[in-house]
C-alpha cells in the first residue's frame, strides 16, 4: 500500500490490520505525520507529495485528497482549487506507477459542486490512464464509528472490475 494524502492513516491501518504492509506515506501536516510516525515506525513518510519522484511499487494507491476547495464548509474553489487541485499529483505519479487498485476518497459535496465538475476532471483522468472505475457515497456510522461521516470512496483498476468489490450486490 502507498497511502497519498494519510491524514492519521485510518484507512492505511484499517489495510496493515488485514495483512497489507504500508510501503511509502505522505502527509504534509505536522501533527498527522507524527501520528503516522507513532503507528508506521518503519515506513518512509513524506511531507509533500510534489516530492515524490516516483511511486514504489505497490498494489494500492490509497489517497484522501484535500477536500478544503470541495467540501460545504471550505472556499468551494473546485478541483483546480490550490488544496484539493493537489489530486493531479496522484495523476501524475500514475503516469509510470502501475498499482493494481488506486482508491481515492473525499467529500460528497464534490458531486454536486459546479454542477459535478471534479467528478468529471477525476473520471476523465482515470479514463486516460486505462483505469475503469466505480464510486459509492459511505456513512462511517455503517462500520461501527460513533459519528456520521459520508465520504466518497472511488475504486479503480486497469486490470479488473471494481464494482465486484465496491458494488458486490449492484454489480453488473
Amino acid at each position: 500500500v502507498v497511502g497519498l494524502f494519510a491524514g492519521i492513516g485510518g484507512i492505511e491501518l484499517g489495510l496493515h490490520e488485514h495483512g497489507h504492509s504500508t510501503r511509502l506515506l505522505c502527509e504534509i501536516e505536522p501533527s498527522a505525520a507524527r501520528v503516522l510516525a507513532h503507528h508506521f515506525p518503519t515506513v518512509s513518510l513524506v511531507p509533500d507529495v510534489r516530492e515524490i519522484l516516483a511511486l514504489p511499487e505497490s498494489d494500492l494507491l490509497v489517497a484522501g485528497f484535500p477536500c478544503q476547495d470541495l467540501s460545504q464548509a471550505g472556499r468551494t474553489a473546485g478541483i483546480t482549487g490550490k488544496r484539493s487541485g493537489l489530486v493531479g499529483e496522484v495523476f501524475r505519479l500514475l503516469e509510470t506507477a502501475e498499482p493494481r487498485w488506486l482508491l481515492l476518497e473525499n467529500v460528497p459535496f464534490m458531486l454536486s459542486l459546479d454542477k459535478g465538475e471534479a467528478m468529471r476532471f477525476l473520471t476523465r483522468e482515470l479514463e486516460r490512464l486505462g483505469f475503469n472505475w466505480c464510486y459509492r457515497v459511505v456513512n462511517s456510522r455503517a462500520f461501527g464509528l460513533p459519528q456520521r461521516r459520508h465520504r466518497v470512496l472511488m475504486l479503480a483498476s486497469r486490470t479488473e472490475d471494481p464494482r465486484q468489490i465496491l458494488l458486490p450486490d449492484d454489480a453488473g
